[in-house]
């Protein structure tokens, strides 16, 4: 599910940028987006000088909230499936814009920015290519993605420092995006439930 909600974003945003600069010299599918890591096995920053975009998983964390239950599914052979709640996540996506033209780079960074903007929320609906990449989805239904909603998620000097730190280089243009990720149910349960047949309201 992690890698269909990456690969999604990526080709949606390269498709936004080429459209928005209309530059086919410059701006070109397959080459505007960027999907890996920005370091190394060995600790050195990787970027690939003929992407203008790269995106990285930096954080994730699975939202706990109260009032989650299980789901009752019926299958065909009238047998009561009871499955878990759906995992909701949030994960923090980094975008950088690595252009060595710096004009060029926060051109490029506006348009993260413009994207997310006008695409908040993705779901099947809207995007039918949401699960596109997903293949043999009903034998791997947790691959499938139900809902994306991104937000602009703001870091401080301090936590900046750190990110970088940690990916071990000094400061480019870049922003972090909390995105919240609402997964399909996982209908392989083999916890099967009796189905209620008679109700015995006779005092006893």
């Amino acid at each position: 599910m992690l890698r269909t909600t990456l690969e999604f974003i990526q080709k949606e945003l390269e498709a936004y940028i080429v459209e928005r600069e209309q530059d086919p010299a410059h701006y070109s599918n397959g080459h505007v987006v960027d999907l890996k890591s920005i370091v190394s096995p060995g600790g050195e920053v990787n970027l690939d000088d003929n992407f203008h975009i790269t995106i990285m998983l930096v954080g994730l964390e699975e939202e706990r909230r109260e009032g989650k239950r299980p789901r009752y599914v019926e299958k065909e052979d009238k047998r009561i499936l009871k499955l878990n709640p759906p995992v909701e996540l949030d994960l923090f996506i980094l975008f950088v814009a690595h252009q060595s033209n710096y004009e060029t780079a926060l051109r490029d960074l506006s348009g993260v920015i413009s994207f997310f903007q006008s695409n908040s929320v993705f779901d099947e609906q809207r995007f039918p290519s949401l699960n596109s990449t997903v293949l043999d989805a009903e034998n791997k239904p947790w691959r499938l993605i139900e809902k994306l909603i991104f937000n602009l998620y703001s870091l401080s000097f301090e936590q900046q420092n750190n990110l970088w730190a940690m990916l071990g280089s000094k400061y480019i243009p870049s922003v972090v995006y909390k995105m919240k990720m609402l997964t399909v149910f996982d209908t392989r349960s083999k916890e099967k439930i009796s189905r209620i047949t008679e109700i015995d309201l006779a005092e006893k």
